[in-house]
């Protein structure tokens, strides 16, 4: 067995503030593997109004890849435009074939261009870097993940690098053999924002050392949740904003990941499918009926709670719903710590928030990934680099 259930056998912290306590990692085995995906020109592509699609398409590369090393837990991190998923050895396989025809799915169902790497842990300790990982909970049924120590960010900028990420990028061809989308599923509305507006938020801390930008992480976090309040209050998913969408437009994402390489006919089965099901799931929420095991009076505030609007993969990134005064003190400050050159920092603000879906059981177990609308993180992330280069000019 090796190294294969390090993961699962982490102790599971019960608080968010825990992703800035080092006391609170472990390093990570190195014979693991860190996988990096991105759409490349994600903003590009946001621009057009393609931002559902470059969502979708990250978290279909977490889905295929947990569905192909099946009942294995894997640590990953939705990013807005890709994801990152760390594997042990022994499914390196599978996973390659599952990344192949995510890449070539994407391509072919959305015209975007998924950059597809993976890298030996080894590699990135021979760099400097260290992959520390960490689990916390965010409800009773999801355990969200957390990275420090810089490797991670190296994995995801390695990738996008032409010349060095060469050695690491997939560029192998599928042979038409589809990877297994199952339970991935985006059939809610956009989520508005109960105060006003929605903000994507991505922080990086540049203190030289791993301990001054854990203190950098540790007061900022502190910092947005007095602007902001407790989870309940800032989240940007709630059970009273949430609809499930009859759109044409909107369900076709899920679509075209889910028939992927099938026949017309199968797509067009597939498509009743999802508006049926759409119509009896409004049935058994409106109804509060208990059907199979599933208490769909509850589902809504299931789904909330198994959100990840808050995640730290090195980076601090947030999705919150706020109102334009709290934005601006939130701005304020940051900027503060910013002309201090302790942090750069990016915020994409919008009336609404994503929300695409990984589904394992409805009676607990589905996870919800969610990003602000327009594009959110990925706009949020150009204004940070942005930040960086001023600082590095």
């Amino acid at each position: 067995m090796g190294t294969e259930k390090f993961y699962s056998d982490l102790t599971v912290f019960d608080n968010f503030s825990v992703v800035s306590d080092l006391s609170s990692y472990t390093k990570i085995p190195s014979d693991w593997y860190i996988v990096a995906a991105d759409v490349k020109n994600s903003t590009i592509a946001i621009e057009k109004g393609l931002y559902k699609s470059v969502n979708i398409v990250g978290v279909s590369v977490i889905t295929s890849v947990r569905n192909s090393t099946k009942p294995l837990l894997l640590p990953y991190i939705f990013g807005g435009d890709g994801a990152t998923i760390c594997i042990p050895p022994t499914v390196l396989i599978k996973v390659k074939q599952a990344l192949i025809s995510t890449r070539e799915m994407a391509e072919k169902q959305f015209g975007l261009t998924l950059r597809v790497g993976v890298i030996p842990v080894s590699d990135v300790l021979n760099e400097g870097y260290e992959v520390l990982i960490t689990r916390h909970r965010m409800s009773k049924f999801y355990i969200q993940t957390a990275f420090a120590g810089g490797g991670v960010e190296y994995a995801e900028n390695l990738i996008k690098d032409e010349e060095k990420g060469k050695i690491y990028n997939l560029n192998e061809i599928s042979n038409n053999i589809a990877a297994d989308y199952s339970g991935l599923e985006c059939r809610w509305d956009q989520v508005y924002s109960q105060h006003g507006e929605t903000i994507s938020l991505i922080v990086k801390a540049l203190s030289s050392s791993m301990e001054a930008q854990a203190i950098v992480y540790d007061e900022i976090i502190k910092k947005i949740s007095q602007i902001y309040g407790n989870d309940e209050s800032c989240s940007p998913v709630q059970a009273d904003a949430l609809h499930l969408t009859m759109n044409n437009t909107q369900l076709s994402h899920e679509l075209k990941v889910n028939t992927y390489l099938l026949d017309q006919i199968d797509l067009i089965k597939y498509w009743i499918k999802i508006r049926f099901q759409n119509l009896i799931g409004w049935v058994f929420m409106t109804f509060k009926l208990n059907i199979s095991g599933v208490n769909w009076g509850n589902y809504k505030n299931d789904l909330v709670r198994n959100t990840d609007f808050k995640k730290f993969d090195g980076v601090l990134r947030e999705v919150i719903s706020g109102t334009q005064e709290q934005r601006i003190e939130l701005q304020g400050y940051l900027k503060q710590r910013y002309e201090k050159g302790e942090c750069v920092y990016g915020i994409h603000a919008s009336d609404s928030a994503l929300v695409t879906c990984m589904i394992n059981d409805r009676s607990g177990e589905h996870f919800h990934f969610v990003d602000g609308a327009d594009g959110g993180y990925a706009m949020a992330a150009t204004e940070m680099k942005k930040q960086l280069k001023t600082l590095q000019v």
